[in-house]
This record gives C-alpha cells, sequence and structure tokens, in this order.
C-alpha cells in the first residue's frame, strides 16, 4: 500500500512535504510514500529519500501563459494517472488546487482516500487574474466535495475555506521546524566583514515581488552603519538584490542555503524579517515558513501589518509588528525592536519555539490520519484498513 504526494514542482527544496512524508513514515501506515513532482535535466528522475520514501519526477517543464501552462499541466496529470491509477494506493495528497482534478481522479479509480493539503490561500494567490482565476476558482469549488480531509497552512486560510466551501473537517498544520537547539553561529558577519556592534537583520526565503525586498533595501540604507540587511534565498529578484548589494552600503545577498543548514544560517542574524506585502488575500492570510525558523533560531522578528502572523507576534510577544510595508513604517518598527528588552524577547521566543516545532504539528497530522481518514498502522498487525468510508469535505 502506498501514500502518494502530488506536487508539480521537481523537489529540490519541499521541505514542508518532505516533513509530513517523515512523519507518515513514523506513523507506519504506508509500505511506500511517493513524492510525485516534475522532472528536469541534470536531476535524477527516481530519487531515494529514505528506504521508504521516494521523489519520483514525470516528465520536464515546457510551455509559458496559460495554454501552455494548462497543457503541461494536463499532460503531467495523464502521464502520472497512467503511471498510478491500477496501484495499491492508501491515501492521495494534492498539494495544489492545480492537482486537484488528477487527485479525484486517482482516488475514484483506486479507491484512495484523498486529502487536500493546500499551501496557501489557492484562488486568491498573488498575481492569479482574469480567465485563470476564475478557471481555478470552478475547479476547486466542483473538486473540493471530493476531498476526505483538507490540511491548511494557517488559522485565517483555514478559516476562509470553512466559510466559502462550508468544510467540516479541516486541520491547521505550521510550517515549523522540526525541534532543535540551534548553536549561535557567525556566517554572515565573517563572509560581508560586518562589525560586531552592528545588528544583522536577516530576510530568508522567497526574493521576489510582494515580500518587502524593495523597501527593505531602501529602509536598510538609511540605516547605513547602525544595522545591516542580509537577503538569503532565491527567486525573481535574486539578480537585481545582488546588483543592489554591491553598492549599497550596509545590504548584503547571499544565496540559499540546504535545508539541513538553513538554521544555522539563520542563527547568524540578530533579528529576523517577514515583511509580506497584502497584494492578495493569499499574502495577507500567509504564515510563511520563515517566522517559524526565526523562532526555533531565537531571533526576535520584525512582521508586516498581515493579518495572521501580526496576531502570531503579538500574542507571543516575540518582537514588533510594523505599522506598514513602506521604508519609513519599516525604519520605525527596526528602532522601536533594537529599543526593546531582549532578555524578555528571549524568554518569549524560548517558549514560543518550544510549542510551535514540527513535533507538536505531526501528532495533529496522525490524528488526522488515524482519526479522520479512520486508517491503522501496519504495526498493528500487518493490515491496512481503513474505516468510516465517506466524504468529510463536503
Amino acid at each position: 500500500m502506498i501514500n502518494i504526494h502530488l506536487y508539480p514542482s521537481v523537489f529540490l527544496n519541499e521541505s514542508r512535504i518532505l516533513r509530513e512524508a517523515g512523519s507518515l513514515s513514523r506513523l507506519k501506515l504506508f509500505d511506500q510514500i511517493e513524492l510525485i513532482g516534475v522532472g528536469q535535466d541534470g536531476i535524477a528522475s527516481i530519487e531515494a529519500i529514505q528506504t521508504d520514501i521516494r521523489i519520483v519526477r514525470i516528465g520536464q517543464r515546457s510551455g509559458t501563459g496559460l495554454l501552455g501552462k494548462l497543457a503541461r499541466t494536463s499532460k503531467w496529470s495523464r502521464a502520472v494517472y497512467q503511471r498510478y491509477y491500477n496501484k495499491e494506493i492508501g491515501c492521495i495528497n494534492c498539494h495544489s488546487v492545480a492537482t486537484l482534478p488528477l487527485g479525484v481522479m486517482l482516488s475514484r479509480s483506486t479507491g484512495a482516500k484523498l486529502v487536500y493539503d493546500a499551501h496557501e490561500l489557492e484562488t486568491e494567490t498573488n498575481g492569479l487574474a482574469g480567465v485563470r482565476r476564475l478557471l481555478t476558482k470552478h475547479s476547486e469549488r466542483r473538486l473540493i466535495r471530493h476531498v476526505d480531509h483538507c490540511i491548511f497552512v494557517g488559522s485565517a486560510i483555514e478559516q476562509w475555506y470553512v466559510r466559502e466551501y462550508g468544510l467540516r473537517n479541516t486541520t491547521v498544520l505550521y510550517n515549523c521546524p522540526v525541534r532543535r537547539q540551534v548553536e549561535s553561529a557567525d556566517h554572515f558577519r565573517k563572509t560581508f566583514q560586518i562589525p560586531s556592534n552592528v545588528p544583522i537583520f536577516l530576510y530568508q526565503g522567497m526574493i521576489g515581488t510582494g515580500r518587502g525586498i524593495f523597501n527593505l533595501v531602501e529602509a536598510f540604507s538609511a540605516f547605513s552603519d547602525r544595522a545591516a540587511l542580509v537577503v538569503m534565498g532565491y527567486g525573481p529578484l535574486t539578480e537585481w538584490i545582488a546588483n543592489e548589494a554591491k553598492h549599497r552600503p550596509g545590504v548584503h545577498y547571499h544565496p540559499a542555503v540546504s535545508p539541513d543548514q538553513l538554521l544555522d544560517y539563520t542563527a547568524s542574524a540578530d533579528f529576523g524579517l517577514s515583511v509580506i506585502e497584502p497584494t492578495s488575500l493569499s499574502y495577507d492570510y500567509c504564515m510563511p515558513n520563515k517566522l517559524f525558523e526565526y523562532v526555533m533560531a531565537k531571533k526576535p522578528v520584525l512582521v508586516s501589518p498581515t493579518t495572521e502572523q501580526s496576531a502570531f507576534v503579538r500574542k507571543q510577544g516575540i518582537g514588533e509588528v510594523a505599522s506598514g510595508t513602506t521604508p519609513a513604517a519599516i525604519c520605525e518598527g527596526v528602532k522601536n525592536l533594537l529599543s526593546r528588552d531582549q532578555n524578555e524577547l528571549q524568554v518569549a521566543l524560548v517558549r514560543t519555539a518550544d510549542e510551535f516545532c514540527w513535533e507538536g504539528q505531526e501528532k495533529k497530522l496522525h490524528e488526522v490520519y488515524l482519526g479522520a481518514l479512520g486508517m491503522r498502522s501496519l504495526h498493528t498487525g500487518g493490515d491496512y484498513r481503513r474505516e468510516n468510508d465517506h466524504d468529510f469535505c463536503h
């Protein structure tokens, strides 16, 4: 019996899906867990992660524009369906709305349970508009009733889906890292020759529009030698930030690092930044991975006033909420954060890191599979069984 996870990416840095797969492996529900993505030149089509987890890359990325993307998704879906329609599948996890049609078809042909594991507010994302948005909303509304359980990355997004579709069985799994003691490191000071008396503010993650990158650069350029900005990651604005860093004092660019090194680099900063611009409802409701990574590394945070992350920071007492996302608002937020009682912030961060770690989220994931989906571990006697065989989301 296998569990498949559908997500049309190359699976190079999909930490959330890999954590979920690891949790399900420990639960011993399935003989094999397969993460189904797309291929890329120079990357193996089959990659073993551990004995019972592997990445299966099918096809290649191709096609641009709406019609090109539709054709690419359709071709990939057909290839995946042909590979798995007659396999003994226990559960299918759809990690995006684009994979829902394929997930529903495979669920019908195999009798597998179906989980919609949305990574954002799928129909309200940044840049989704026009015909593509209408098609996406229609597809999600029509297909979500066939889903057995829905998993969301934050409470605000969960509440939106409950209101919009009348869902009954939903679970929030935050993108928290595994609990670990992160040792202080000094990667950034050594690499960029930043003086020991200059605090380092770190932005890590996708370097693209809507992430406050332009305004962060403007804000920290005004601080000069009083505070340093390090932008670490990859994305459409990588070349731009790398060029800006060459002539802007106090602004530095660092390439993305592997997931297993990430927290060590996070620990090299003094403060974390998550200045998300509310350019879409999905962005306004988001709970970014980086926020929990900063917490695990015990770094006080400055966040923008988006709905859920601002409420989280205020409730936990782990940093400052800026009044907006403009350079002036960011500057004011930085000054306020630097003036806070740092010992008090550390106490709050230790408490929050202990509560918001993957071990706590894993327990909720186990409840979904053993409870709502009615599955039983292979440890119970070697036989896979399901109970409560009916839909939960409709």
